[in-house]
């Protein structure tokens, strides 16, 4: 009879009947959650034949478990970026830099790392998915698998990734992208349940003092080795171009010399006797058309005396006054 009056009110009936009698009292345990937006959900039998990860529900939405025998673990499906740094004002106050070593020297690096749990099918395993395996290996809430398995792999990968590149502290500087790309691949490896979408330095990478004086003193000195080159490049520039412009006036000056005995050749040839003669037809012409009919003056020469005895010049006797 219990049966069949269950199975004529239906399996909403049955929730909102059992949510009743759980509120009086009743059915002690019942309990509810909502797996929101965004999260999905394992819901684990604890007790009787079906206990255990390997037969949990996946579930979204509203959920009814049964507290004393059931268990619901949810989990962030969409990507977040966590910062692992060491100021107490971003992530958690405990200083979380990522510390690896590089040639046998401690690096510090404040790194944002994106990620999200996968709630995708494992091939050939349906219904069981990448949730079921995480929850299977390490049986911890997304929080504490951050705080330390994610954290400490992150770490390894970052020592692994930096020999396996053969990297030493002096090339860090310029090899930030080719590392970080490196431990990007390395921890999608190493954690299959999860999804990485990137991993970012947020500041720059802390090395002990004397390496990070050693290299800024080798960047001062590769700075100004360029600025000597780029100086060098400037007056073989200007000294060239004066060359130039040296070369295309003493061009210019050639082409116009050489323009002018041209055309002084050419007017030599081209003088004759007859264009000589009538060049001075031309001109008398001209002289004739210019006078006025009276004949030029005679001009006569003043009577000037030399000397005390009165002789002109030449020794003549200077003529009685």
């Amino acid at each position: 009879m219990p049966h069949r009056w269950l199975r004529a009110i239906g399996s909403g009936g049955a929730i909102a009947i059992a949510a009743l009698l759980s509120s009086c009292g009743l059915i002690p345990g019942t309990s509810i959650t909502t797996v929101e937006p965004g999260y999905a959900g394992l819901k684990i039998q604890l007790y009787g034949g079906d206990k255990g990860i390997e037969n949990a529900r996946l579930v979204t939405g509203r959920v009814w478990y049964n507290a004393y025998t059931e268990e619901v673990v949810i989990f962030p499906t969409f990507v977040n970026t966590y910062p692992f740094t060491q100021a107490p004002t971003e992530g958690s106050p405990e200083n979380e830099a990522i510390v690896f070593s590089v040639g046998g020297s401690p690096i510090s690096a404040d790194v944002g790392l994106s990620f999200g749990f996968s709630a995708t099918a494992i091939a050939n395993e349906a219904p069981k998915t990448q949730l079921h395996r995480y929850y299977q290996t390490y049986r911890k809430s997304p929080d504490e698998f951050r705080a330390n398995e994610l954290r400490n792999g992150l770490r390894n990968c970052f020592s692994e990734v930096a020999e396996t590149q053969r990297l030493t502290p002096s090339m860090l500087p310029l090899s930030q992208q080719k590392l970080v790309r490196g431990v990007r691949d390395c921890l999608q490896k190493r954690f299959e349940f999860i999804i990485i979408e990137d991993i970012s330095l947020l500041a720059p990478l802390r090395l002990p003092e004397d390496i990070q004086n050693s290299i800024n003193e080798q960047f001062a000195a590769q700075q100004a080795a360029q600025t000597a080159e780029a100086n060098r490049r400037k007056v073989e520039a200007e000294s060239a171009a004066n060359v130039a412009r040296a070369k295309g006036e003493a061009q210019v000056t050639l082409e116009r010399a050489r323009a002018e005995a041209e055309a002084n050749r050419i007017r030599s040839s081209s003088i004759t006797p007859a264009l000589l003669q009538m060049e001075r037809l031309r001109v008398e012409q001209a002289r004739v058309q210019k006078w006025d009919g009276r004949q030029a003056p005679t001009i006569q020469a003043p009577n000037v005396q030399l000397g005390p005895s009165g002789n002109a010049p030449g020794g003549a006797a200077s003529p009685a006054p």
